[in-house]
Parts: structure tokens; sequence; C-alpha cells
């Protein structure tokens, strides 16, 4: 078992019922956790830049991050992956900028992705950040991600968002 694996579980709510608000229009709702493991034998996570104020200040400014994270749905059927960089970008909140692509690798949207871009405030109790592009089934996509803290054990260090 790893020693030290952090399971971030975002669920993705993007409007797997469609509905169609136009002909040329449709809202999808889809529902997914996302695994960001930054220890053991198989990380997902790697830290690859700081600078001079990362370790001094509360908000680890500069931090840059890339991920490759494992998306699961409800029943950790995989779903694809989440591909990108993160940053801590606010000098006195921990809040992440973010350049993500969820990439569709299994199941109905099967080579389809998302782009997400923004900031996210990792202490507010309820979060959300764009979706700004995507290919495939979500070609010309739109939409946004909410995410809250549904389970935070520091000793673990293991927490899920949803």
């Amino acid at each position: 078992m790893d020693k030290l694996v952090l399971t971030l579980m975002l669920i993705f709510s993007l409007s797997s019922e469609a509905h169609f608000v136009s002909e040329t229009n449709k809202i999808t709702r889809l529902h997914f956790y996302l695994h960001d493991i930054i220890g053991g034998d198989r990380p997902t996570f790697w830290g690859v830049a700081d600078c001079n104020l990362t370790d001094v200040l509360p908000s680890a400014f500069g931090k840059l991050v890339v991920l490759d994270n494992l998306v699961t749905e409800l029943d950790s059927a995989e779903v694809g992956n989440l591909q990108g960089t993160v940053g801590l970008a606010d000098l006195r909140e921990k809040a992440l900028v973010m350049l993500l692509n969820l990439v569709f690798t299994k199941g109905e949207f099967e080579g389809s992705t998302l782009s997400i871009l923004g900031r996210l405030p990792l202490g507010a109790e309820s979060r959300e950040v764009s979706i700004v592009a995507g290919t495939g089934a979500f070609r010309m996509a739109t939409g946004y991600i909410i995410a809250s803290t549904y389970h935070n054990d520091p000793a673990r260090v293991r927490n899920v968002y949803e």
C-alpha cells in the first residue's frame, strides 16, 4: 500500500442526461471523481517548479505542478484522465490557477476532451471553475465545474472533493 497518498475526488457537474436548449445546443450533466496521488510508487501529481516565496508563504505561492490523474464514475469505472498544469498564484490564500484537459478514454465519450481553465480557491466551501472548450462529443463546449470538500483527513493526507 502507498505510504503517502492524496486522493482528490472532484465531481464534475456539467450539465449524463441530455437536455436540448435549442436545435443546436444541449446540456449534458456529468458526475465524476478525480484521483490525485502525490506519493507512493505510482504518483500522478508532480511538482515541477517553485519560487523563493513558495516555502515562506502559507499560500505556497509560485508552486507549479503537472498531473495525469485517473477520472472515474461513482462505481469506480474508469472514464479518463485529467491532465495538465496547476499553479498556486495567489500571495494571500491557497488558490489554484488551472489549465487542464479532461481526456475521455472509456465509455460513451471516448476520444472526446473538455478544456478547463480558471481559478480555484482551495479554502472556499464551494468552488467553481470554467469549461472553456472541448473536442469530439464536446466540440465548442462551455460550462462549469463545481467542487466542494466532501472529506478531509489530514492524518492520512486524503481529501475528497464533491
